[in-house]
Parts: structure tokens; C-alpha cells; sequence
């Protein structure tokens, strides 16, 4: 398989789940809302749905919008427009093991998210996961024109922040690039001279102030690098899942202190 094909498949699959983690944990008021497989089971199936195993499944009703008619997708993943041929690898969802996924719903979803923020932090996926919400959400808008990146700015790989307005639903959708939500910098003085740039892991990265006010916000971040900064200590061993773990720690300690859960 080639790479972009595997890894088109592999963004698809992690927003198929990011997705039907909002649908059925962020916003359990629309479970029933929707058209789906066995929707109407109960609500003790729902509470123990696991999203992050399952099976891809042949759905003919894919794909669920066109990418080349988005302009809010980026060149790169728009694989139809750079020239691929056949579709067939578009016509496949995910579907958990022991529950059933609600159908996307673009009407219902619009109308929940009227005089709404939602807000994307994270990296490239996040940035992919942002941009192809937009185009899903574009498929049940009459004016593609009421639909606009606020600053004017082109969607690209290199954007820090970009926000996207609905004008008709007034609400907005935006993405922070914060690589690894905590905090990147430049070495200390007196460091060595191999260490160039770190991570300071007990501080989360300073546009936070900028995200506290959605109604909505999903996060998603990998962890890679070489030097780690905890309080004044430099910490140059530490092992990934070690750094990982504090990063995680210190974005979860935020988000206690910072975010209103209402």
C-alpha cells in the first residue's frame, strides 16, 4: 500500500473515532437523534461503547463529502484531485465491535452547534481532523459563501491559528497548532551545546489563554524530541513514555484549574 493511501486510512480512522467519541460522550443528548444500526438500544450499550476497536465495514453511502470541492481542504490530502483514479478506498467506516456508531447527521449537527465555538488544539492530525469537520459540515450549507476563514488566510500546513466562520449558524470553528500542548523553547544558558531546543513539561503551551472560552474543545498531540525541561531541572534521559506522561499530567492539571465544565 502506498504511504499517502495508508496514511489517508490511518486520519481516517482516527477522526471516525474522534467523532463518534464527541457523538456519544461530548454531546450524549444526541444519541437518539440520529438514523443509525440499532440506534435504539439502550443507553447502558452506549455508556460501555469502546470506539478504538472495531472493523472497517464496506459502506456504499461514502464518501461523505468531496474533498475537492472543500475549499478548506488542503491540497495534500485531497487524493482525487492530485490525480488518483479509483475510490473504491473510499467507501469504507469504521464500526466498533459492540456498539453502533450514529450516522453524521448534518442538519442536527449544525443546528447543535449554533452561536457555538469549537476548537481544535493539537498537531497535523488535529489540523486534518479541523479541516475535514469543515468539509462535512459544508455538505448541509445552501451559501458556500456564508462560510469563510475570518482572517482571510489560506489553509496550509504552516498555519498557527486559523478560525472558520458559519455565518447562518454563527458559530466557529478554529485549530491552535500547539505541536505538543506543553510548552517549546529555546535551551537555557549554560546548557550543552548538543541540546538546541526542549520542552518545558510542567507548562502548558501560553496561546492556552485563547482556548478556554469554546464550548467545545478537542485535543490531540504525539510526543517525539530529545530534551526535557521540568521546573529549573533539566531532565536530558528521560524515556518517552516518561515525558509523555508528565506532559499529559500537566495538560490535565490545566484543564481542572482552567476549564469551566458547563
Amino acid at each position: 500500500m502506498p504511504l499517502s493511501c495508508a496514511f489517508v486510512r490511518g486520519f481516517l480512522f482516527t477522526f471516525l473515532l474522534a467523532i463518534s467519541a464527541s457523538y456519544i460522550f461530548v454531546v450524549p443528548s444526541l444519541k437518539h437523534t440520529f438514523n443509525g444500526d440499532n440506534i435504539s438500544q439502550s443507553n447502558k450499550l452506549m455508556s460501555v461503547c469502546d470506539v478504538s476497536e472495531g472493523s472497517w465495514v464496506r459502506d456504499n453511502s461514502y464518501p461523505l463529502y468531496n474533498a475537492s470541492e472543500c475549499p478548506f481542504a488542503e491540497q495534500g490530502f485531497n487524493c482525487l484531485g492530485n490525480g488518483r483514479t479509483d475510490k473504491e478506498y473510499l467507501k469504507w467506516r469504521c464500526k466498533p465491535k459492540n456498539c453502533a456508531v450514529p450516522r453524521f447527521d448534518v442538519r442536527t449537527i449544525l443546528e447543535w452547534l449554533r452561536n457555538r465555538r469549537l476548537v481544535f488544539v493539537g498537531d497535523s492530525m488535529s489540523r486534518s481532523q479541523w479541516e475535514s469537520l469543515i468539509c462535512l459540515l459544508m455538505t448541509g450549507v445552501e451559501d458556500k459563501k456564508s462560510v469563510y476563514e475570518v482572517n482571510g488566510s489560506k489553509i496550509t500546513k504552516r498555519i498557527r491559528f486559523s478560525s472558520v466562520h458559519f455565518s447562518y449558524f454563527n458559530f466557529t470553528i478554529e485549530f491552535f497548532r500547539s505541536v505538543f500542548l506543553v510548552r517549546h523553547d529555546w535551551m537555557p544558558r549554560h546548557t550543552p551545546r548538543r541540546v538546541r531546543s526542549m520542552l518545558i513539561l510542567d507548562k502548558l503551551y501560553d496561546i492556552s489563554s485563547h482556548w478556554v472560552d469554546s464550548d467545545v474543545l478537542i485535543f490531540n498531540t504525539g510526543q517525539w524530541g530529545c530534551y526535557f525541561q521540568v521546573g529549573s531541572s533539566l531532565k536530558l534521559g528521560m524515556s518517552i513514555p516518561d515525558v509523555f506522561k508528565v506532559a499529559l499530567d500537566t495538560w490535565a492539571s490545566w484543564v481542572e484549574r482552567a476549564i469551566d465544565r458547563k
